[in-house]
């Protein structure tokens, strides 16, 4: 690749959320580079549930998000539609909706509210009686206290879909640098123009300098690794606090036991059209970088699972999978400008990566084009956690 050449964007990361926004882009004839370290979706997209919706318990977690959670369920019919034509691959997109389950009295009251809360949102639900649980989802234990069906909630195949986006960015003609890394950057104020320095994995190899009008930092819980202070090349800006908090799942195989997608507070069954049933999943913030499976994450998420699907430990455990989410202390994305001009972030989209790729790829581009943040993602600006914000600077 020329050093030559200036893009209209730079992309560092390849998760959902930078090939979503790599499509985008793209497809509005942009021209585009994703700078990706290892191969684009490994890490936590590829280990993502995909069960996508904007109810939540307990009522009022996550209520500072519902706008944008709300905007992009909406958004994700006409995103799916467009990646799989142009990816010309399937992304298990499935429409039968979330069964809500109470398994107690209280739990019971907690769906009630839900209820409410949404009806007051002018969203549907029907509230279900226990017995009225039975005809919905056969397999599922009896004696639950009460349900809640949300038609509008959908799934999506996260690792399917990845397979579709990367196929669908390169279809659009952006241009994908996989084990690569960022290892520093600087503003050229004079030609107003980002320069990214750009690695192999080998250490050995030259760094090649790669030239844009814009940088997007789109890394996960290593946005701060990419704008901390290192190398000779930096501006030394404050880091965003973004930091990974731990997730499990178990993906099982097995006959077909449900249809829908089915909740409570504390776990979530998915089956898939191939077999494929998802158990998930376990947050664990202060287990840091660790990538290790545990036992007894294994066992506390069958145990949960297994007071819903009493056929849980009947089927085969295919995988038990560990992913690390991007979060900050108020658990809300970072999406928009960065403190100089054309860099711009979006990380830290903890556990609603995947429901919230329409909507930042979707708004990120509007900004990028005018120049003007849009009302949408104000609230998710970085000049809310009082710091200076980042800089392009050395990867891990």
């Amino acid at each position: 690749m020329s050093d030559q050449q200036t893009w209209d964007v730079a992309i560092v990361g390849g998760g959902i959320i930078g090939l979503s926004c790599a499509f985008e882009l793209a497809r509005r004839q942009y021209r585009v580079v994703v700078i990706e370290r290892d191969e684009p979706g490994q890490h936590a997209s590829r280990v993502a549930a995909g069960l996508l919706g904007t109810a939540s318990l307990p009522v009022g977690e996550g209520d500072n998000i519902f706008p944008l959670k709300l905007d992009s369920l909406r958004r994700f019919p006409e995103y799916i539609a467009k990646v799989e034509s142009i990816g010309r691959r399937g992304a298990g997109y499935r429409m039968e909706g979330t069964l809500w389950v109470a398994r107690d009295a209280e739990e019971d009251e907690q769906l009630e509210a839900l209820h409410e809360k949404r009806t007051q949102l002018g969203l549907r639900s029907v509230r279900i009686s226990g017995p009225e649980i039975f005809p919905v989802e056969p397999e599922l234990a009896t004696g639950l206290a009460g349900g809640l069906l949300v038609d509008e909630d959908v799934q999506v195949d996260p690792r399917r879909l990845l397979e579709a986006l990367k196929r669908g960015v390169r279809n659009v003609r952006a241009t994908l640098l996989t084990r690569s890394q960022a290892i520093g950057g600087e503003f050229d104020e004079a030609a107003e123009v980002w320069t990214v320095h750009v690695r192999g994995q080998d250490v050995a190899e030259e760094v090649e300098p790669i030239r844009a009008n814009n940088v997007l930092i789109t890394a996960g819980p290593w946005c701060d690794d990419i704008v901390a202070a290192r190398g000779e090349s930096r501006t030394p800006l404050s880091p965003t606090g973004v930091g990974p908090v731990k997730g499990q799942l178990l993906r099982m195989r097995g006959p077909r036991v449900i249809d829908r997608v089915v909740r409570t507070s504390n776990v979530s069954l998915a089956q898939r059209r191939d077999g494929e049933l998802i158990v998930a999943s376990t947050k664990e913030p202060e287990a840091g970088w660790n990538l290790t499976p545990t036992a007894e994450a294994r066992e506390e998420l069958l145990d949960r699972a297994s007071g819903l699907l009493t056929r849980i430990r009947e089927l085969d455990l295919e995988e038990h999978s560990v992913g690390l989410r991007p979060a900050v202390a108020d658990h809300m994305p970072i999406i928009g400008p960065a403190g100089r001009p054309g860099l711009w972030i979006a990380t830290g989209h903890f556990q609603h990566g995947i429901l919230l790729a329409p909507s930042t790829a979707f708004w990120l581009a509007q900004a990028i084009e005018s120049g003007e943040v849009p009302e949408l993602l104000k609230p998710y600006g970085v000049d809310r956690l009082g710091q200076t914000q980042p800089s392009m600077e050395a990867a891990r």
